[in-house]
């Protein structure tokens, strides 16, 4: 990564050998810009730097690069994520929970070759009773499934649970599938 340096100053940054050739459009440049043509212009090296570590209510910001050391150097910043990006956060990880929950449903219904879990529903009450047993073992299964992430979901909303972090952190709690014989 490049920093356009002038009067010893980030004047822009990132810069890119795109930045240098749009800025420079009556220089005849190589095909191929190297870290000396960029110097040649004033876009310097910017050597990285480690990154703090955060925690999941924190955002990680890269800021304006700074001469240090002898060489211009990353700078990050950390800062508490504002309430939007936690809705986000929050709107996101139930979104991809609600889909695991729905594609395990629908991973144990095709073990018996179903379609998904609302075709195995269908044979419920059905006139063969292998299916019909099926069926309704998936409808009860699919039923507690639902209530018990319901539950979970409620719990968080009500601020006796903290949000997970992801399905994973849920699964357990989910009825166990297993056919009945």
């Amino acid at each position: 990564m490049y920093a356009l340096i002038k009067n010893n100053a980030v004047d822009k940054y990132p810069y890119t050998p795109t930045d240098l050739r749009r800025d420079n459009p009556e220089k005849s440049l190589p095909r191929v810009i190297n870290a000396a043509t960029m110097a040649s212009f004033g876009a310097l090296v910017v050597f990285n730097t480690t990154q703090p570590s955060i925690t999941d209510q924190q955002v990680l910001v890269e800021g304006t690069p700074v001469f240090a050391n002898d060489r211009w150097e990353q700078v990050w910043t950390v800062r508490d994520k504002t309430a939007e990006e936690i809705a986000a956060d929050q709107q996101r990880i139930q979104a991809d929970i609600t889909e695991a929950t729905q594609q395990r449903l629908d991973d144990f219904a095709q073990t018996r070759n179903y379609d998904d879990i609302k075709s195995a529903c269908d044979y419920a009450g059905c006139s063969v009773t292998s299916f019909s047993v099926e069926g309704q073992y998936c409808k009860d299964k699919r039923a507690e499934t639902w209530a018990k992430l319901y539950e979970i979901l409620g719990e968080v909303q009500a601020g006796t649970r903290p949000m997970p972090t992801g399905y994973a952190d849920i699964e357990a709690e989910l009825p166990a599938l297993s056919w009945p014989n």
